[in-house]
């Protein structure tokens, strides 16, 4: 058979008689049943690729291409444990095979085997080190749960923190875990949780090794400059260690070592917009300390590097008297990168609020309230974005868009992430808050983003916007307004006919611990300032009602303006399913499913098997109603505006 004819037969679905195999195939025969198989694998028909490869297989066993793209095909028709045994196999004959690992990766994951996954994609970045692999290595190191404290996971997680292989916050979970794996800092906790409220003293953290250990953690140091930390026990034992190197400002210069410590645990509380709990004799202390920072300032000299971070530990760098001469000042590289975070970087914001525009007038009072909270305390933090995505579209089957609108952006997390993913689109981003603006402004511009104009407005006069847009994303948006189905229509008058959009709405039934704090807040009288914040997170997190107690287990907790976002919002409004469901009859609109994790996805499947289930609020509405965590966060489903 030549070449030509081997051609003809695969376009004719390859040699199909099993018999053709019979007694010693000749290479070639095999080398074309191989062509065929991948042929029929990418082209989706995989019980012809299925059958291809046993038949391979029942030829030649130790052909380890064939058993682990075998696995691949059992993988995608749900035959996992089959995928399992085949790819180990294949692994077993070349244990160098890099595919093979991939392939076994996401075998583990969908048979829940995460520390198993992990190792695979472990041994798949050690083989190959490519972004794919990055990404499969994050996918299965954020479901995984270790027993001991890895090294190996360690140091890779400390490089995808650094690296930024995803955002920071898919990560924090899995490496706090592994971060109190470590016997030191776990003794630490425990004793620092025993004492709570009162600081340890500073000869327990110093006598017993504790700073010592923290600050040659790599993990979480990398951790402290990217990310809230979003545990208690954690929180309190890096509160006790700022309040200890206060103490010892004035007589302890520090290693180098320690003062990297130190910088990066002043990144976090920048981060975390100083959410530690503090006691008014320290918070005097760290004025004190300020105040000779700026004495030194004005008289042109440089102050000790490790009073800075200890300063900028209690309040920003950018708040002290002279504070623009630091800049222009040589320091060591980890301190230089402090007086970035926290000068040079808000000098930079402050120039570009200058250059947003105003699209409309804030007139409206809710509005007008709203806008205030966020002027305050610019929503959502955030420091490090992952790669791009490789997908370029909305949700649903459309191309790109032309124009995008994003409403509501807030500190422009999400439009970095869709301007990255789509270039060629045109987006407007708009906001109240011209703090939020300005920030999500300068990191569009860090990563060189000139397809999003940011503006100010208020969506309750955009139905005058001379523009009409591809897609529409109102995520964060329209459960703070006024009245959320007067915005909803507002936006849908500026959506192209076939155009797309993105909703996230609060749901009645999984806020029920969220109404419960609230509730706590407002019989205590808890003022939304940033001292009041930090005495109600204390008091929440020991609170006796087990509901209320919860609201701590929320990543959002862990920052004063997500706190503030979560639990002391000057306007909220909560919805059912139903109320969902009858808007979009209402108003010519399509919907087109949840974002929901695969899990809760898979459980929805086992409920309501029947075709077309998904996309059923009355079926999505009981299946909430059984289980009322399913939208603790938010709903967010996309929506078609039909032609």
């Amino acid at each position: 058979m030549n070449r030509k004819q081997r051609r003809a037969a695969r376009s004719a679905g390859g040699p199909a008689a099993p018999g053709a195999l019979a007694g010693k195939p000749p290479p070639q025969l095999l080398a074309d049943l191989f062509d065929t198989a991948t042929m029929h694998h990418y082209a989706g028909a995989l019980g012809e690729a299925e059958r291809c490869y046993r038949q391979l297989i029942a030829a030649l066993p130790g052909h380890a291409e064939a058993h682990s793209r075998l696995g691949a095909v059992l993988m995608r028709q749900g035959k996992t444990t089959e995928a399992v045994a085949q790819i180990e196999r294949a692994l077993a004959l070349k244990p160098d095979m890099f595919e093979a690992y991939g392939n076994l990766a996401q075998a583990y994951i969908a048979s829940g085997q995460g520390e198993r996954a992990a190792e695979a994609a472990c041994r798949a970045l050690e083989l190959n080190e490519t972004p794919q692999t990055k990404a499969m290595f994050v996918q299965c190191i954020a479901a995984a749960r270790f027993a001991g404290n890895e090294q190996r996971y360690r140091r890779l997680l400390a490089r995808a923190l650094a690296e930024a292989w995803t955002r920071p916050r898919e990560l924090t979970r899995v490496a706090i875990a592994l971060i109190k794996l470590d016997p030191s800092i776990r003794d630490a906790i425990g004793r620092a949780a025993a004492a709570w409220p009162v600081h340890l003293p500073a000869s327990a953290l110093w006598d017993s090794q504790t700073i010592t250990a923290l600050a040659q953690d790599e993990l979480l140091c990398r951790l402290l400059e990217c990310d809230p930390i979003t545990d208690l026990g954690l929180e309190r034992l890096l509160s006790d260690v700022r309040n200890t190197m206060l103490q010892a400002a004035a007589g302890y210069g520090g290693d180098e070592r320690v003062l990297g410590f130190c910088c990066s645990l002043a990144r976090q509380c920048f981060i975390n917009e100083y959410a530690f709990a503090t006691t008014e004799a320290e918070t005097n202390a760290a004025q004190e300390l300020g105040a000779a920072v700026e004495r030194m300032l004005a008289e042109a000299k440089a102050p000790p590097p490790h009073w800075l971070p200890i300063v900028a530990a209690y309040f920003p760098l950018h708040t002290l008297a002279g504070c623009e001469r630091l800049p222009a000042q040589s320091w060591p590289p980890v301190l230089d990168a402090l007086i970035t975070q926290q000068v040079r970087e808000p000098a930079q914001e402050r120039q570009i609020a200058a250059t947003i525009p105003a699209l409309t007038g804030i007139d409206d009072a809710v509005s007008r309230a709203v806008r205030a909270q966020y002027e305050e305390n610019p929503y959502p933090r955030w420091t490090l974005n992952g790669p791009p995505a490789p997908a370029a579209n909305p949700p649903g089957p459309s191309p790109a868009p032309r124009d995008a609108l994003i409403a509501g952006c807030g500190t422009g997390l999400s439009t970095v992430e869709f301007a990255r993913q789509a270039r060629g689109t045109r987006i407007l981003a708009i906001d109240l808050s011209l703090a939020s603006l300005r920030y999500a402004k300068r990191m569009a511009d860090k990563f060189g983003l000139g397809n999003v104009e940011f503006a100010q407005a208020d969506i309750l006069q955009l139905g005058s916007l001379p523009r009409q847009f591809d897609f529409i994303d109102a995520s964060g948006v329209l459960h703070h307004m006024a009245d959320p189905w007067q915005g909803w229509r507002i936006l849908l008058s500026l959506l192209r006919p076939g155009g797309f959009m993105q909703i996230s709405l609060y749901s009645e039934l999984g806020r029920s611990n969220i109404v419960a704090a609230r509730a706590f807040i407002a019989e205590r009288g808890y003022r939304p300032v940033a001292d009041d914040i930090r005495r109600c997170r204390q008091d929440i997190a020991v609170a006796a009602d087990a509901q209320v107690a919860s609201v701590a287990e929320r990543d959002d907790f862990f920052t004063l303006s997500e706190c503030r976002d979560l639990l002391f919002h000057v306007q909220e409004h909560r919805t059912t399913l139903p109320q969902v469901e009858s808007f979009i009859a209402g108003n010519g609109l399509d919907f087109g499913g949840f974002f929901v994790d695969a899990g809760t996805r898979a459980r929805f499947a086992a409920r309501f098997p029947q075709p077309q289930a998904a996309l059923d609020l009355g079926c999505w509405h009981t299946f909430e109603s059984e289980a009322p965590g399913t939208f603790a966060g938010m709903y967010q489903f996309s929506l078609r505006k039909r032609s």
